[in-house]
């Protein structure tokens, strides 16, 4: 066995070659080469079969060495001791961690100490140089540092001042008044004279005549209505003995209505109205309204 060989074959797991355990015995040994032997000769791996030879060799070699109890024993030792020496490399490595670490850390804590002491040592001689010319200053009558006080308390005044005037000029933006919202009671549909069956299209059209819908929300039994703005909300409100008799519609202000806009309507100011909210159709509004409740009706129905 050459010498290159030898620590190839010492350098190796023996028994992972042969995929066999360390306490295996000699027949599971040899069985377990005889088979890894099929695998590697060089007549079942023709197309490499140099390096199939060469592994065939160094398989052969193994199993001398497993095979004979003295040789198999002086390889267990060796084993064993670089096992012990990788332990042992392994608590050293540890060791010399730990103490690198503690080196690290007792050279940070003494450089911090010593950065807070010339710190210290720093502002201590600022201090000093500071109560000096304080010192200096009160000796010389301190009328220097009198006129400058002066100046800086003059221009804080000053500013001030302009502030004040900044801010008067500044006009102040009023806040919106929010439009009062409408609670619309829908007439119950157990009456027989009610045939009528509201929905959000229907409402829409019957309110929008009197101004711009912000919001409506509509529920089974009622709903809530918020113009843009509150001369439409007065329109409306205004009309509530019209929609009541006509629709059964009862309408309740949730809010104040500002009274700068209250308007006053009579019946040729209603028909105005009525007649200018609907000057882009074909149709007058009471046509349309005429149509929508017909088929409102024979839907019912």
């Amino acid at each position: 066995m050459t010498e290159a060989i030898k620590n190839k074959l010492l350098e190796t797991d023996l028994y992972r070659l042969f995929d066999v355990e360390e306490e295996s015995s000699i027949d599971l040994i040899k069985k377990a080469y005889r088979k890894k032997a099929l695998e590697l000769h060089p007549d079942k791996n023709p197309d490499n079969k140099e390096e199939a030879e060469k592994k065939f060799v160094e398989l052969g070699k193994a199993f001398e060495i497993l095979a004979d109890k003295t040789a198999r024993a002086a390889y267990d030792a060796v084993r064993r001791q670089k096992r012990e020496k990788a332990k042992r490399d392994a608590l050293l490595d540890e060791k010399r961690r730990k103490l690198k670490e503690d080196l690290e850390k007792r050279e940070a804590a003494a450089k911090e100490k010593f950065e807070r002491k010339t710190e210290t040592l720093k502002k201590s001689k600022e201090e000093e140089w500071l109560q000096k010319e304080v010192d200096r200053l009160r000796k010389e009558g301190s009328k220097l540092l009198e006129e400058e006080m002066n100046f800086i308390n003059q221009q804080v005044r000053i500013e001030k001042k302009r502030s004040k005037e900044n801010d008067s000029k500044i006009p102040k933006v009023s806040e919106k008044k929010s439009v009062p919202k409408i609670k619309i009671t829908l007439p119950s549909s157990s009456k027989e004279s009610n045939k009528m069956k509201f929905d959000q299209n229907l409402l829409e059209h019957l309110f929008s005549k009197y101004g711009d819908i912000e919001v409506l929300v509509m529920s089974k039994k009622s709903a809530i209505l918020e113009y843009k703005d509150h001369d439409s909300t007065l329109r409306c409100y205004h009309d509530e003995a019209n929609l009541e008799n006509s629709y059964g519609l009862c309408l309740k202000i949730l809010g104040d209505l500002c009274k700068d806009s209250q308007l006053n309507f009579d019946e040729e100011d209603n028909r105005n109205f009525v007649d200018s909210s609907n000057l882009d159709s074909t149709k007058s509004f009471e046509d349309m309204e005429t149509e929508i409740l017909k088929k409102l009706k024979a839907a019912s129905n």
